[in-house]
């Protein structure tokens, strides 16, 4: 484990999809222009911590530990929503009617396999493989907050369950004295129904964890994993319909695998400038 001798941390939490040590190094290269020095160098290991999880869920083993029929109900429930919000976007481009039809038989839904639905339905269908992956983000987290820290967290896509599901279980640990300025959610999973029921009931009602200052939820337009939180959850502040900066606006819109990821690239400003420097130089 890493000294903890700062008093201003920044903690990644990755989405599905194989991820390796130093994901974050491109997300910080997109940010660090704009936020001084408030993480001095942001060198991985110091003021910049990881969470990694992904290998839990992508090893052979972890296949084993969901009942298919039921892996393969609640994977049918995200992906018809999905369908249906990329039917709405479509709608809204191509003012309805027949050309919904036209581009929903030229353009559908990327394989389930892109979105890491399939292995993050492990995570929602065990509760012991969720245990695991709570417990990478806590073995994180958990002694940045108990030595008084302030932290910032950037969580991306089914990453932002881990972590706000990982929040909300360290509320109960009183000897916390650190808090968590800002809690960013981006193209977050939270706002698909059958994710926001799997949540464990205790956290279902919303709240937003007790040591979080601000809840702050971006979407980019096209990212259909992404959405509205302010509906269901105690956010603080929503930037919904953001320019997937980078992304090729074609006919009926934008692909959503370049706009899930367009949070990220050094061009988008308007996330790594405006949004997420900002609030942290608040």
């Amino acid at each position: 484990m890493a000294s903890i001798t700062k008093n201003r941390y920044l903690v990644y939490v990755h989405g599905i999809s194989q991820h390796q040590h130093g994901y974050s190094n491109s997300w910080w290269q997109a940010l660090q222009p704009y936020i001084r020095k408030v993480f001095e160098d942001g060198n991985l290991g110091d003021t910049r911590r990881e969470v990694l999880w992904s290998d839990l869920v992508n090893a052979s083993t972890a296949v084993d530990m969901v009942d298919t029929t039921q892996k393969e109900q609640l994977k049918r429930e995200i992906l018809a929503i999905l369908e249906d919000r990329q039917r709405q976007e479509i709608a809204a481009k191509t003012g309805g009617g027949r050309q919904v039809s036209l581009a929903m038989q030229t353009r559908v839904i990327e394989p389930s396999a892109i979105l890491g639905i399939d292995d993050f339905l492990i995570y929602m269908l065990s509760s012991e493989m969720r245990q695991q992956i709570i417990n990478r983000f806590t073995d994180t987290v958990k002694p940045l907050l108990g030595s008084n820290n302030q932290i910032d967290i950037i969580s991306h896509s089914w990453g932002t369950v881990v972590a706000y599901e990982g929040l909300r279980g360290l509320e109960a640990e009183q000897s916390l004295q650190g808090q968590v300025s800002n809690f960013f959610t981006v193209g977050s999973a939270l706002s698909i129904g059958p994710v926001r029921a799997s949540l464990r009931p205790q956290n279902q009602d919303g709240r937003r964890p007790s040591m979080v200052n601000k809840w702050i939820n971006l979407d980019a337009q096209g990212d259909l994993v992404g959405g509205m939180l302010g509906d269901m959850f105690e956010i603080t502040q929503e930037n919904l319909g953001l320019q997937p900066t980078g992304c090729l606006l074609e006919w009926f819109g934008y692909r959503l695998s370049c706009a899930h990821g367009s949070y990220f690239v050094k061009e988008n400003t308007t996330v790594n400038r405006d949004i997420f420097a900002h609030c942290i130089l608040e």
